[in-house]
């Protein structure tokens, strides 16, 4: 079966089944390691399940990760059309910093690139936490046990938590200062009608008026406030210790910047 020479599907596809492919819109988060997007997304993929049947399960997925500087137009454009099109026409996908820097740069002199994800039919959703501090000491936990996402809150103890040490944690705000530059400049570049961020420390406190605000930016049916409820099963864990790392690195910074 010949392919057309600028994508990923073939010519003789039914007519039908192509123009879904390319009038599909598509929903991506761009965040990075520790920013909370993992919690958003499986909250919102839930939320959505629940209220009209869309699954947008891969949210939670990095589906580019696999890109790198010497990725092509056409293996970019390939891995966008192979991800799940949804019966409501939304196809969905988490994007970390390295794969969207490829995407970004690939997207200059690319049309397609650019219509498939930051055209008229493409809106993002930009992940961050205001606290590097707390995302840090989050990022030398997860390294620290090998654990990035918890289900069961009898899994990582205070005692690992109690084993991070101030240069484990500065290592972890080294990696996390760049990339949340990188997604504070991404968002600036996003028009405000496909983008929005969303600090994930505002969804704890906010989380049904941002919800809110995704489902009128995306064109989703109006969120049910009267029967929503959180089905996310993520457990965050070692709360009270995390705050006293956060605090004990804090006072240490003050006194070590030098």
């Amino acid at each position: 079966m010949k392919k057309n020479q600028n994508s990923a599907i073939p010519q003789e596809v039914d007519p039908q089944i192509l123009s879904a492919i390319e009038n599909r819109k598509c929903l991506f988060i761009a965040s990075e390691v520790r920013s909370g997007s993992t919690y958003l997304a499986e909250t919102l993929a839930y939320e959505l399940n629940a209220s009209f049947g869309f699954s947008a399960w891969h949210l939670t997925k990095e589906l580019f990760s696999h890109l790198d500087r010497n990725s092509t137009v056409e293996q970019v454009l390939e891995a966008w059309h192979r991800l799940h099109l949804d019966t409501n026409g939304f196809v969905c996908a988490k994007i970390m910093c390295k794969a969207l820097s490829v995407i970004k740069k690939l997207a200059r002199d690319s049309s397609e690139i650019r219509d498939a994800f930051f055209g008229k039919n493409a809106y993002w959703l930009v992940v961050r936490r205001r606290d590097p501090v707390a995302q840090a000491v989050s990022l030398a936990l997860a390294d620290k046990t090998g654990l990035f996402h918890v289900y069961d809150n009898t899994i990582v103890t205070d005692d690992q938590v109690a084993d991070i040490s101030i240069a484990e944690i500065e290592r972890a705000l080294r990696a996390i200062l760049m990339s949340d530059i990188y997604l504070e400049a991404f968002a600036n570049s996003l028009a405000p009608a496909q983008g929005m961020t969303i600090f994930y420390d505002d969804f704890l406190s906010h989380e049904v008026e941002l919800l809110q605000r995704i489902h009128a930016m995306c064109g989703f049916p109006p969120l049910n406030t009267e029967i929503y409820e959180n089905r996310s099963k993520i457990v965050r864990t070692a709360s009270a210790r995390k705050k006293e790392l956060q605090a004990t690195f804090s006072e240490w910074l003050l006194s070590h910047y030098a």
